[in-house]
């Protein structure tokens, strides 16, 4: 969208019109979003802003290095349950007609036994096939030891099994480390106490043995550990995965991680974990619990990639991806990095997790579907650039981003996405945006947040920083009727929050709080909670500004972000009364707040400080000030009429 630059005057009581000089202090401290906001010089912040900007940009920058053994902390989450899909416990593995398969491997050999000879299995040095399939043959737990740097476990069979790995290391010169090929689903048990590691070929050849006239060609076979079936993991030990060939971990079913889990894929040739979904259950990936951790450096590599939904209960994920994006031949279309990438729809509901992307082009979260938020705390981080195959084919850097809706209700999202370029925004939906509750903090090169078609508030708390765009922007409606939304964008023609059409951007409840270089357009007058403009501020990071009513106590205070000259400062409330007058005061002092969130306090005495202008709320939208243009008070470096708004 090309920004134009609109202010629309309404008739209201001016008792002082005066530029807002305030003062000069600088903040640097640990928000309530529980990371260190970074001091920066004009010349290194990552948008350039206006010119004047101190810079702003969060600390989230985790560094997800080599895996240091860190294990799941949840087990004692893990409650068994009489779900046979879920729990192995539930079904006859243990039981007096189980049987049992053992597997220990020993360099170049490996030994098997078998407690009911209807099992069948075949040995070609440390390489071994367990055939289930020709006596079809049920309730069959198996149990594998051992190291090998040059074998493999195949397993063929048509009865769901348990898998036990208790303390094994494979490494594949032929495929796979462990090849399943029963579509039948595998529950798959890490012992207590020990360490699994597998690691594949980077070049997949004939393996020694296959049924029914099998052979290469005809059997899958895309990863490290390969899956015809659902993947069900449980136990507290650890499975440390290497996929040189191509994918660490895949299944053509689903995949699920009980509490407990620790998985860790060091490396991928192209996707960490990747899963086709069972489309008769309905599921991609289920995290119920456990450590996922995936380091993944590959060309538009993911971490995390399924054809159908994702759905995260619980749990640590720790996701990083570094690969650039690419052009995909087949699909005709760019391919980026992901370290969460769905078909279909992403919801989280509970667990703490960081992901980081830092590939050209790369998402943190990119959702065909939709993407819905009830619960946990979710860091996202990008820092690569924009990737350009040709001027109609780009791809640029993303933190959560979904196709279909996103809907928030609790939780919270931590974004930041630096990487310099158009399109660099933070929290995007291509249609609607909804937020009831939960805590969202996004900072972005381009828009912090974005919704093709609708921006819906009614709860929640909200922070989006752009540091050479708009805050908060929506393409269609914007309507906030609760919760505390903060925008802040750089200068004219961007806004701290901006909506194309004045109609249909409504304030009916909640505190907002807008600055950037102008406001694109004023509310509508079918609003039911009235708000005021402040045109031509020039303002200076760490100050505070407070808005008093006629008895002296605060209806509003904010502490700039950001220093701007002739900026437009926009704020509602519910304490904002029809007819009533209110003094503006900066320089002073705070104390005995009650709350406090991202430059927002709440309550609290003021004292000291000086006048700076006062206002009566005659109309819904009071204006005071002017502004200059979309020059934003003629500031240099923010851009001006034509420039792209990065859509």
């Amino acid at each position: 969208m090309i920004m134009r630059y609109c202010m629309k005057r309404m008739s209201v009581l001016v008792t002082v019109v005066l530029t807002l000089a305030l003062g000069t202090g600088i903040l640097s401290c640990t928000g309530d979003n529980g990371f260190e906001e970074q001091e920066m010089t004009p010349e290194e912040l990552p948008g350039g802003g206006n010119g004047s900007d101190d810079g702003d940009a969060p600390d989230f920058d985790p560094i997800i290095t080599g895996w240091d053994g860190q294990k799941a902390d949840d087990a004692a989450m893990d409650i068994v349950g009489t779900n046979e899909d879920i729990y192995w416990e539930a079904n006859g593995f243990g039981g007096s007609k189980a049987v049992t398969v053992t597997v220990t491997y020993s360099g170049s050999s490996a030994t098997v036994t078998t407690s009911d000879t209807s099992v069948e299995y075949y040995t070609d040095g440390a390489y071994v096939t367990i055939d289930m399939l020709t006596h079809s043959v049920k309730n069959v737990e198996i149990v594998v030891s051992g190291k090998s740097d040059d074998g493999q476990l195949k397993i063929y069979g048509e009865k769901k099994f348990k898998l036990t790995l208790s303390g094994v290391e494979l490494t594949s010169s032929k495929g796979p480390a462990i090849n399943d090929q029963c579509k039948k689903r595998a529950f798959v048990h890490l012992t207590e106490g020990t360490t699994n590691r597998l690691t594949d070929a980077a070049t997949y050849s004939e393996e020694p043995r296959y049924l029914n006239g099998g052979s290469s060609a005809s059997e899958d076979r895309k990863g490290c550990f390969f899956s015809e079936g659902n993947l069900i993991f449980s136990g507290t030990g650890v499975l440390e995965v290497k996929g040189n060939y191509k994918h660490g971990i895949v299944t053509d079913g689903y995949f699920y991680t009980r509490p407990g889990v620790t998985i860790a894929v060091t490396g991928a040739a192209k996707n960490a974990i990747h899963v086709k979904g069972d489309q008769d259950d309905g599921i991609g990936v289920y995290i119920a619990g456990g450590l996922i951790y995936a380091n993944v450096s590959s060309t538009a590599g993911k971490g995390i990639k399924t054809d159908l939904d994702a759905e995260i209960v619980g749990g640590k994920l720790l996701l990083n991806t570094s690969g650039n994006a690419t052009y995909d031949e087949d699909e005709k279309d760019t391919s980026s990095s992901a370290c969460i990438k769905t078909d279909g729809s992403v919801i989280i509901s509970g667990g703490t997790h960081t992901l980081k992307s830092t590939g050209t082009g790369g998402k943190g979260i990119n959702a065909d579907g939709e993407i819905r938020v009830s619960g946990g705390e979710t860091t996202v981080t990008t820092t690569g650039g924009k990737y350009t195959y040709s001027s109609n084919l780009t791809s640029s850097p993303k933190g959560v981003k979904a196709d279909g809706n996103i809907t928030i209700s609790g939780g919270k999202l931590n974004i930041s996405v630096t990487g310099a370029s158009d399109g660099s925004e933070g929290l995007e939906s291509k249609a609607t945006l909804t937020i009831s509750g939960g805590e969202i903090y996004s900072y972005a090169y381009d828009d912090a947040i974005n919704a093709a078609s609708a921006i819906n508030i009614t709860g929640g708390k909200v922070y989006a920083y752009a540091s050479n765009n708009d805050g908060i922007d929506s393409n269609g409606s914007l309507v906030i009727s609760g919760g505390l939304v903060i925008g802040v964008g750089t200068s004219a023609p961007e806004s701290g929050i901006d909506c194309d059409d004045s109609n249909s951007f409504k304030i009916n409840g909640g505190t907002v709080i807008s600055m950037g270089g102008t406001l694109q357009s004023n509310p509508s007058t079918s609003s039911t909670q009235r708000s005021v403009v402040y045109n031509g501020v020039s303002a200076t990071k760490g100050t505070k500004i407070c808005v008093l009513n006629s008895s002296g106590t605060p209806v509003l205070t904010f502490e700039f972000p950001r220093t701007m000259n002739g900026a437009a400062f926009f704020f509602s409330t519910p304490d904002i009364a029809s007819g009533a007058s209110y003094t503006l005061s900066s320089g002073g002092s705070l104390s005995d707040n009650t709350d406090a969130w991202n430059g927002w306090y709440g309550g609290g005495t003021w004292s000291g400080g000086s006048q700076v202008g006062t206002f009566t709320s005659n109309s819904v939208v009071t204006t005071i000030g002017s502004s200059s243009g979309p020059g934003g008070g003629g500031m240099p470096g923010g851009g001006g009429p034509g420039r792209p708004g990065g859509r």
